[in-house]
């Protein structure tokens, strides 16, 4: 059997064009206009022909087959869900990750994504097993092989300062590859984390320069690193904009440039090095906490549009630090050291499972709170609904559809449309990942069915959010 561990992966890349449906239409014998007759296209939600289901499942097959877990593969069991269309003319890149192997029955149950400009085309899981297995082919079949165990980089930038040598020394010694972004001054570091056993990139860039950001961005994407700490800040007395291009700018475009690698392995975490001063704006510290404040949207949104598919989102968020960044508005004797927010920071990187989050590290030690500020183990908060009219608890089902009722069952039957980890509440067409148009129309259904209502010809394009499919299951109820 081929050697096989959870947390495998592999990817390909494949773009469909109009000759391939040509040939699968001549062997499946569909002919489906909206695949192929662009006039036809044009009037539909798509504007341009789509690719069938079945042809955008090819390059799955030929990753289980000739690369994970490779020739001799047979396939036990699939669950697909298409998220959204397939457009001709355009790459999709593919991934397959293993979930778990038994050993006793020697079954893989891999997950399948795949993704077209970075949104989310198609979902599932593959149950396979080998039979007479054969050697791999070389990389000419167009898939690529990451095993588990491959050894990971991340990226630190501010690498020369306090916190981001203490992180890069913290990660060496847990057996990561680093990319060292510094101004400069950072040769001393660079040889502590090889004589730990690291290889190391060091990148020398000005993170407040857009050329050099671009320049340092390509040359992280090359490298695929599995995390990013973004530990680099302006001075204390920069002015907004050196803020705003060191803290956000450089963090929007680096993880820009790392993210598809990361999208390909189903895995990755971004660690943002924030500060508490962002909860207490401290006086003249107006622009360092604009800074790290617009730093944390990237986070969020990379937690809102792919946290789903494997990809961590966490900030750190310190008091004062011992060294020369703070020393000086720093109270004398007052700080946590760097070794302390470093070791912090190496467990988030290592915690693949955990939730995105937000810590508060103090000399008391941490609080953990979820990314938009929930602690982690508070329950959610109660949600208050007005006294539902006469009669609004008669539906068709017989089921109560008081405000809060509504809201946690048409969370629910959106869920089965979306998946269980979908961002639901707050969201909407274009706001979560795989709610589009094609999955509008699928939610609809499945409210109806939850209801036993039907809802009006309007709800497709008058309910593209979370709270406006509420309302109109709540006013159908009460009519």
């Amino acid at each position: 059997m081929h050697d096989v561990t959870p947390g495998d992966s592999a990817h390909s890349t494949h773009t469909f064009t109009a000759a391939e449906f040509e040939a699968f239409a001549a062997v499946t014998g569909d002919h489906n206009p909206i695949h192929h007759d662009a006039g036809h296209a044009a009037g539909t939600e798509f504007g341009a022909p789509i690719v069938p289901l079945v042809m955008t499942l090819g390059p799955v097959s030929a990753l289980i087959g000739m690369v994970l877990p490779g020739p001799g593969a047979v396939i036990l069991g699939t669950e697909f869900r298409p998220v959204r269309a397939v457009a001709f003319d355009r790459p999709v890149h593919y991934s397959l990750r293993v979930l778990s192997v038994s050993p006793a029955t020697g079954v893989f149950t891999c997950r399948v994504l795949a993704y077209q400009d970075r949104e989310a085309v198609l979902e599932g899981e593959v149950r396979t097993t080998v039979r007479a297995p054969r050697p791999r082919p070389d990389a000419t079949t167009g898939g690529r092989l990451v095993p588990a165990g491959a050894r990971p980089t991340a990226v630190v930038t501010g690498a020369a300062g306090d916190i981001g040598s203490a992180v890069a020394r913290a990660l060496a010694a847990r057996g990561w590859d680093l990319a060292l972004v510094h101004r400069g001054g950072a040769e001393d570091l660079v040889r502590d984390c090889e004589r730990a056993g690291a290889r190391v990139h060091p990148v020398t860039a000005d993170l407040a320069d857009p050329a050099a950001r671009e320049a340092a961005a390509a040359k992280l994407a090359a490298l695929e690193p599995a995390a990013l700490v973004h530990a680099a800040a302006a001075p204390l007395a920069a002015g907004y904009r050196e803020h705003l291009d060191v803290g956000y700018a450089a963090l929007r475009d680096l993880a820009d440039a790392v993210l598809d690698g990361m999208l390909l392995r189903q895995r990755g975490c971004f660690v943002l090095i924030g500060s508490e001063a962002v909860r207490y704006h401290p006086r003249g510290w107006s622009d360092y906490v604009a800074g790290k404040a617009a730093a944390e949207s990237v986070l969020h949104g990379i937690d809102r549009h792919h946290g789903a598919h494997g990809i961590r989102s966490v900030v750190v968020e310190p008091g004062y630090v011992q060294g020369r960044y703070s020393a000086g508005v720093r109270p004398a004797g007052l700080g946590l050291l760097p070794e302390e927010v470093a070791d912090l920071v190496a467990a988030e990187t290592a915690d693949t499972e955990a939730p995105a989050r937000r810590l508060w590290l103090t000399p008391d030690g941490v609080a953990r709170f979820a990314l938009d500020g929930r602690r982690e183990d508070a329950p959610p908060a109660p949600r208050t609904a007005s006294a539902a009219p006469a009669g609004a608890a008669e539906t068709g089902t017989g089921r109560d559809t008081a405000p809060g009722a509504a809201a946690d069952r048409v969370e629910a039957a959106v869920r089965t449309v979306l998946g269980p980890a979908a961002d639901v509440r707050g969201g909407g067409v274009g706001l979560t990942a795989g709610w589009d148009s094609l999955a509008q129309l699928q939610i609809v259904l499945a409210v109806e069915a939850e209801f036993g209502l039907r809802l009006p010809a309007a709800s497709l394009s008058g309910a593209g959010r979370f709270d406006q499919l509420c309302r109109i299951v709540e006013e159908r109820a009460r009519a």
